[in-house]
């Protein structure tokens, strides 16, 4: 019975993500389109395996340009993405794994206070950082620098760093080997937070591609 409610809700978020935007609303000729279908019926028999277990995932639809956290096919929470930008996309088939969560920035604990000291929370999660996954997969997340141009001076630091990075470990080793699949995703600084938050190691994303 359980199986059933999640591939049910699947079915349902499957249908509500494609027309949460409105500028991300498939068009009818989609229907037609033998990719998209292609597409949607392998993220559909990926989210049932996952939604068929006792965990959260998270699926990532760059159709709908939405982050979607979920557990058992039923969406918890909802990160819109402002713009993205990926490689070798079409590697991207099965889940992945996340290896570590992201690194926090741990306040000192001052072990003469007198009061009581704030635990982490929130605010103190990074607005950009790194996810690894198995099998090998990296996703950059961004935040929305608004104007700032340190802040954008910085994220596009990272983003050359892990372009250097790959081109260099080309050089060293002499293979060709095209480097592992990237995502670049920006959300806003609160929703990039929010997910450094809520992922946990272990935790499997599944990601719905565009089709050409």
């Amino acid at each position: 019975m359980t199986f059933l409610c999640a591939t049910f809700s699947i079915l349902l978020s499957l249908i509500s993500v494609s027309w949460a935007a409105e500028s991300e609303v498939i068009p009818p000729g989609d229907l037609a389109d033998s990719a998209s279908l292609q597409e949607a019926t392998r993220v559909l028999e990926e989210e049932i395996k996952l939604a068929a277990k006792p965990q959260t995932y998270v699926f990532i639809d760059l159709v709908a340009n939405a982050i979607l956290i979920k557990g058992r096919g039923v969406e918890l929470h909802r990160i819109p993405i402002e713009r993205w930008s990926g490689s070798d996309l079409s590697r991207l088939a099965a889940p992945r794994r996340l290896r570590e969560r992201p690194q926090v920035n741990r306040r000192k604990i001052d072990h003469t206070a007198v009061t009581e000291q704030d635990p982490i929370s929130l605010v103190d999660m990074p607005t950009t950082f790194t996810l690894k996954f198995a099998p090998l997969l990296t996703i950059l997340v961004l935040s929305n620098t608004d104007g700032n141009l340190w802040q954008w001076t910085l994220q596009q630091g990272r983003v050359w760093w892990g372009r250097l990075t790959a081109w260099g470990q080309i050089l060293r080793t002499g293979a060709m080997s095209p480097p592992p699949p990237s995502l670049n995703l920006t959300v806003s600084l609160d929703h990039a937070q929010s997910l450094a938050w809520t992922v946990t190691e272990g935790m499997p994303f599944l990601i719905r591609r565009p089709t050409p």
